[in-house]
């Protein structure tokens, strides 16, 4: 790590423990539904994760937005009166947003890419409502801010064959991450973030200078994973979010939001309480303009947002919420599979051909407009990619819900005349029906000839003791609920995934981007299929 002589240091001995339990503060309880205090989520079945609010973010003045994409809209709520009704702002049309950011006190959706909102006001005068603007080109602290929490275009998928040989040699250190941080107490920061295993410092300097002003440093008994400055609050004092990951016990994870004092000395530590019954969001913690630590905490009934109350870090910093372990229900039964091995290069290029598919939505393919609903869910069988796309080129295999269709009869299929996609998952399964679901994509990549699923998974794969040793083609499973094929690490150390997902990608197979300890939290587990060529 370097020294900066003038430059404050600060020495934080991050380490796993059991210290007193914060008193968390539930500000704002909603429950599920589509009502002004209520959030839609989309409940969990079997193979298939639950959705819920994906983001939380607050503006200058103190206001909360929670992101609702379930129902279309964006709930607006004072901090000042959190027990007042949202103001309700409905979504663009057709909008599928993913994330939600507060940049400059303006308001921003990530869907594909970034889509600046502006408010506007409703014919009859009396609400508002969202519009996208033509905003141009992003700038750096509006893509940072983004990418903070994984909202990032996947990498190139040429490097992703290259990442298999660097894989098995990768050394410990990694190049510094640059950071723009638009904070609300000392301007737009640039962040210089710089980690090598149990070491991290994180380098402040003003965008109008090329000197640093503040060195704050990191040190850690487990591995430091992705390390984030989300803001510098109004009256100076630095935060960031600080991923621990050990390399040998996984269960060990945890996440932590870190305050320092405005000369660099670490003063409070707020652990994140993420759970296996944790729904997840994309944006899970905001910082307020006066230093308030927001956690928005999903589950399959409610949402709330949480003001975390923090702890001393004393001598050592400790996660005071070691990871529970998941309770997956019934093991799935060890199916007779048969095993071909495969190299990892095989692999890969095959899952790439599940996203990179270009085809066209044939009338037949498209089914009738608007189309079947779902028993038992507000939404249309059609995934949201396909809406709106007959007699035109997608790209991608759209989400079938139980189905495992190899991409060569997938294209068959579609010129039959089949129907593509389903993501009526509270619905029996459809043998009529085009496309994959998590495991069925996650077992057509591995080269199985069988729909293996995610409780079966285990049986015909080897759990990593190390997260950190996940290779391209390795999977990380949730039994009973999802699995991602892991394609690499990138270079601040999240995870780049590919998965079939009705609502993480817009009812296709695409990559995402996730924090690896929010993941291991979760309950998701690193595993390696023993067909695999080392």
């Amino acid at each position: 790590m370097r020294s900066f002589g003038s430059h404050i240091l600060l020495a934080a001995a991050l380490a796993v423990a059991s210290p007193g339990f914060a008193k968390d503060t539930v500000m704002i309880e909603l429950r599920s539904g589509d009502g002004a205090r209520s959030v839609g989520i989309i409940s969990a079945s079997e193979e298939v994760e639950a959705s819920g609010p994906a983001a939380i973010t607050v503006g200058d003045d103190g206001t909360i937005y929670i992101l609702d994409q379930n129902n279309g809209r964006v709930l607006a709520i004072h901090a000042e009166r959190s027990q007042a009704d949202p103001e309700i702002l409905p979504l663009p049309e057709n909008a599928a947003p993913e994330d939600l950011a507060v940049v400059h006190n303006e308001l921003y959706l990530w869907s594909d890419g970034v889509v600046p909102l502006q408010r506007s006001t409703t014919a009859d005068g009396r609400s508002q409502t969202l519009r996208a603007v033509d905003g141009g080109d992003a700038d750096d602290y509006t893509r940072s801010v983004f990418a903070s929490m994984g909202s990032v275009p996947p990498g190139p998928l040429n490097s992703i064959i290259d990442e298999i040989g660097r894989s098995t040699s990768r050394p410990e250190a990694r190049p510094p991450i640059i950071q723009y941080v638009p904070s609300r107490g000392l301007g737009d920061i640039v962040a210089e973030v710089s980690a090598a295993n149990d070491k991290a410092e994180i380098l402040l300097r003003r965008s109008s200078s090329e000197e640093n002003f503040l060195s704050l440093q990191l040190a850690s008994e487990g591995r430091i994973g992705t390390v984030e400055l989300l803001d510098i609050d109004t009256t100076g004092r630095p935060y960031a979010l600080v991923e621990l990951v050990p390399a040998d016990r996984p269960e060990r994870t945890g996440m932590l939001v870190v305050r320092f004092t405005p000369n660099g000395v670490m003063d409070r530590i707020y652990d994140l309480p993420i759970e296996p019954g944790t729904v997840f969001s994309r944006r899970f913690v905001a910082i307020g303009p006066r230093g308030d630590v927001l956690f928005l905490r999903s589950q399959e009934s409610r949402a709330q947002v949480l003001r975390l109350d923090g702890r001393d870090p004393g001598r050592k910093l400790a996660v005071a919420r070691p990871a529970k372990p998941l309770n997956t229900g019934k093991p799935g039964k060890t199916q007779k599979v048969a095993i071909v091995p495969k190299s990892r290069g095989d692999v890969i290029e095959r899952a790439i051909g599940f996203e990179t598919l270009n085809w066209l939505v044939t009338p037949a393919a498209y089914g009738r407009d608007p189309g079947p609903g779902c028993a038992n869910m507000n939404r249309l069988r059609r995934p949201i990619y396909l809406i709106g796309k007959r007699g035109q080129t997608v790209k991608g295999v759209p989400y079938c819900w139980g189905c495992k269709t190899p991409l060569e009869a997938f294209v068959s299929g579609v010129e039959k005349g089949q129907t593509a996609g389903n993501v009526c998952t509270k619905s029996a399964p459809q043998t009529n029906i085009l496309g994959v679901d998590c495991s069925g994509f996650v077992s057509d990549a591995w080269g199985l000839k069988m729909h293996v699923s995610t409780r079966a998974i285990p049986g015909i794969t080897k759990r990593l003791s190390d997260p950190w040793s996940l290779r391209p083609g390795d999977a990380l499973n949730k039994p009973g609920s999802h699995v991602l094929l892991f394609m690499r690490f990138t270079d601040d150390k999240k995870v780049e995934v590919m998965e079939a997902s009705p609502n993480a990608c817009k009812g296709r197979v695409c990559r995402n981007t996730y924090s690896l300890g929010n993941l291991l939290m979760r309950g998701y587990q690193p595993v390696r299929f023993r067909g695999l060529d080392g």
